[in-house]
């Protein structure tokens, strides 16, 4: 198993701010859960799986912590997040092709009655170029299963040319999330670990599908995938989701 005792990512310093700007929230007043673990994984060496502790908030400095076997991110004096070495394996769901995806977005359950309607990756009242627009559905004769296309925008890029990593992990959450009833019973991600094989490129046709694995009392697990319209896995997710807290 790999140790923190690496040396910082260039550019990054122990103690270096993390602030996630309002645009890329997931519920109105916090950020999206995927968004903020690839934010947060994106100054710790790899492989690390991200657990959630608290809702990030939005347009504050948050400070991250790299030392020894963990890092740490800090709102202030508040435990915002975790980040592990982990060996955890990600089994990704089968790819779904292109045309069962585009089918599967007319059943997509946040169209009414969304828990976070301007959620960053899957609200239905973002607008084109500002929000992912993920709608995932149903895929039929593969039960707990959903599948959307997804076609990232030129607004979503890295200096080299692919999409940033943190917006590949918001891509990798919310489908998960979807795979249980959402609308009924709103869960939050709590934990996530993510593989990435390759970043899409600006107006690559993309297919992410979700797989719920378990789903009880104390929320549910759930794989993820992005592949591109060709079938070869681009990346690939394990999330775990559970009820807000209360208040």
């Amino acid at each position: 198993m790999s140790d923190f005792a690496a040396p910082a990512p260039p550019g990054t310093v122990d103690g270096v701010p993390l602030t996630i700007d309002a645009r890329f929230n997931g519920p109105d007043d916090s950020a999206n859960g995927g968004y903020a673990c690839g934010l947060f994984a994106g100054v710790c060496p790899e492989p690390v799986a991200v657990t959630l502790h608290a809702p990030p908030r939005l347009g504050v400095p948050l400070r991250a912590e790299i030392g020894g076997r963990r890092a740490h991110l800090w709102d202030g004096d508040a435990l915002v997040a975790t980040a592990a070495p982990t060996r955890h394996q990600v089994v990704p769901p089968a790819p779904v092709p292109a045309e069962a995806a585009r089918a599967a977005v007319s059943h997509y359950r946040g169209r009414a009655g969304h828990p976070y309607p301007h959620c960053f990756a899957c609200g239905p009242r973002r607008a084109p170029g500002d929000g992912l627009l993920l709608a995932p559905g149903p895929v039929p004769d593969r039960a707990g299963t959903v599948a959307c296309p997804w076609v990232p925008d030129a607004g979503l890029l890295a200096a080299d040319g692919r999409v940033r990593a943190e917006f590949v992990w918001a891509a990798l959450d919310c489908p998960s999330g979807w795979t249980a009833d959402l609308v009924a019973a709103p869960k939050v991600l709590g934990w996530m670990r993510a593989e990435l094989i390759r970043r899409p490129l600006a107006g690559e046709h993309c297919v992410v599908v979700a797989r719920l694995d378990s789903l009880g009392d104390g929320g549910l697990a759930a794989g993820s995938a992005l592949y591109d319209e060709a079938g070869s896995l681009l990346a690939a997710a394990t999330t775990r989701w559970y009820a807000p807290a209360a208040g």
